[in-house]
């Protein structure tokens, strides 16, 4: 499935409002119709979208619907995620400036966290929710656009806010990982902003689960050599291996 061709999509329709069959396969003439109709099936699964007879229209309550989709990465790969979760508390120091990534992976460590003094920025306003229950924890948000599929802040606000602020410490998450696109993401402005949060972070602690092994998103917005610190639930490939070696990159 090509993630960047389903947000081009859903971002046409939603836009729209309703779209009639022609337009979409004139919107990519580079793919066959059977393909886009493949996709409008996956997205009408998603509830994104409604296909009608000869159109599709876009869905009633997106925010409801994709957050749902949230909610489902969320319970995927559970054992995997707490196991990563409680090993990058080791790398948690109080009284520092800390940046926690958007992700369901980063939302377990934050659930983990023990009481203590923190100053956290988040792009993500679920885990600010979560964060602030801790009665020490100054939370801080991005700002920014809210993008319904991951509840994510970026965009140029987020971008300017980031940029004014320390970061001490990242914990960073990320949809996927290979040898030839490294870690990536399916939204060119989250891209973006992991880009600059990696940048002025002194220490990047990455948080990668064993399914986004493989797996190459649409945008590049780190190498190994970016990453301090690697986290994954198993032991990962030789290959893998290798490039943290090269790159002085601790796996733990």
């Amino acid at each position: 499935m090509n993630t960047a061709r389903i947000q081009a999509l859903n971002e046409y329709i939603q836009e729209r409002g309703e779209v009639k069959l022609a337009e979409l396969f004139a919107f990519f003439p580079q793919v066959s119709s059977m393909t886009i109709r493949r996709d409008l099936e996956f997205m009408e699964k998603q509830g994104l979208i409604r296909r009608m007879r000869g159109s599709v229209r876009a869905g009633s309550d997106i925010s409801v619907f994709k957050e749902a989709i949230y909610s489902q990465r969320a319970q995927e790969n559970t054992e995997a995620k707490l196991s990563i979760a409680k090993k990058a508390l080791d790398f948690m120091r109080r009284g520092c400036s800390v940046f926690i990534d958007a992700g369901s992976t980063t939302m377990a460590f934050a659930r983990l966290l023990p009481e203590g003094n923190y100053f956290i920025l988040t792009n993500a306003p679920n885990m600010a929710l979560e964060l602030i229950t801790k009665p020490n924890a100054t939370v801080m948000l991005t700002g920014g656009t809210l993008n319904h599929d991951n509840l994510t802040l970026s965009g140029a606000k987020a971008v300017d806010f980031v940029s004014s602020i320390n970061v001490d410490i990242a914990f960073m998450a990320t949809s996927g990982y290979s040898l030839s696109g490294q870690f990536t993401s399916g939204n060119f402005d989250e891209a973006e902003l992991k880009k600059l949060v990696i940048k002025k972070a002194h220490t990047v602690v990455m948080l990668m689960d064993g399914s986004k092994l493989d797996r190459n998103m649409p945008f590049t917005f780190a190498t190994m050599s970016d990453i301090d610190v690697l986290i994954s639930e198993g032991e990962l490939p030789e290959e893998v291996q290798a490039e943290a070696q090269r790159c002085q990159t601790k796996v733990v």
